[in-house]
């Protein structure tokens, strides 16, 4: 009998840069690591290629104890027609800390430091442009099928972020993917969208000017609403996402989540998702212990976005825990 392997498309595929590490995924704490407190200088773009050689050089039934990966549930059984590739289709670019508010559940406030920042700035780490005009140049990402995801906080108030658009433009991306807290109306997202070149995701978590503010610290209700309905007006399928995320004592009852519900779908979009705080996703999950009651509204959210007609989406991980643990 052959011995048993294993595989991973995000591993593969995917890259991912944060404030203080660049990374493989952005899926656990404890993945695998390819450049630790980097600050923009001297990035070896070769160690990229050698280090996921090394990670998957232990995706095997001998050393997949010693692995990063162990116990990931992106983690499967390696097929005939996996390739391990040298080129990513798809880079996370999440390098900076600064945001125009402070949502409570916010996995970045012990980087932010819970400051507010409401106007255009640089990260306080490093410049992620010439990393991506250095990838383009190393033949690390590929052209035709990479999608960028720029994420954090809202990235209009990121200095970078109209000439990140603009470099991925030039070079022929296939699609982008923003995740943004929609406070500030950008319209070159909305061009994006229009052409279906992007994607759009946000997490609005209510219904209420009063519960939005206790969730987010700042009083910007109605103009994300605003924004929501700019976004999507004159598409019939709108490719935008509009995110629930469930704290507990605040909005974590059916009501709140009907109310939601029912607003996201006046304003024409199709997409709804479901979330738990991140402090019961990004963490050792087998010494937290998810509230008991979250499984409920799971199963309420889920059967509410059918019987409305929207499409309800989760993460794959999310729903993994839910399932292990809650149901």
């Amino acid at each position: 009998m052959s011995e048993k392997l294993y595989f991973c498309e995000e591993l593969n595929e995917t890259l991912t840069c944060f404030h203080d590490k660049i990374t493989s995924c952005c899926s656990s704490p404890n993945g695998p690591i390819y450049v630790e407190n980097y600050n923009g200088k001297n990035l070896d773009f070769k160690i990229l290629n050698e280090k996921k050689q090394e990670f998957f050089s232990l995706f095997n039934e001998e050393n997949i104890k010693k692995s990063p990966c162990f116990g990931c549930f992106s983690l499967r059984e390696r097929k005939t027609e996996d390739v391990i590739t040298n080129k990513y289709k798809m880079i996370h670019i999440s390098h900076w800390t600064h945001c125009n508010c402070g949502c409570i559940y916010c996995a970045r406030m012990k980087d932010s430091k819970g400051k507010i920042t409401t106007k255009k700035a640089k990260s306080e780490y490093y410049d992620m442009l010439p990393v991506v005009k250095q990838l383009y140049k190393n033949d690390l990402l590929d052209k035709e099928n990479l999608i960028a995801c720029i994420q954090g906080g809202d990235i209009s108030v990121l200095k970078e972020f109209d000439k990140l658009v603009k470099e991925f433009l030039k070079q022929g991306i296939k699609q982008f993917y923003f995740l943004s807290n929609n406070i500030n109306y950008q319209p070159i997202i909305k061009k994006l969208l229009d052409i279906n070149k992007a994607s759009f995701t946000t997490s609005l978590d209510c219904a209420s000017r009063e519960l939005y503010y206790k969730l987010k610290r700042v009083d910007k209700f109605e103009e994300s609403v605003k924004n929501l309905r700019k976004y999507a007006k004159g598409n019939q399928n709108p490719p935008i996402t509009v995110k629930y995320i469930v704290v507990e004592h605040l909005n974590d009852n059916i009501q709140e989540m009907k109310n939601f519900i029912d607003l996201i779908q006046s304003i024409g979009i199709k997409n709804i998702e479901f979330m738990i705080d991140n402090k019961y996703v990004l963490c050792d999950h087998t010494k937290v212990h998810i509230p008991k009651h979250y499984g409920e509204l799971y199963l309420f959210f889920k059967e509410y976005c059918k019987k409305q007609n929207l499409n309800f989406i989760i993460w794959d991980k999310v729903e993994f825990l839910i399932n292990k643990y809650l149901l």
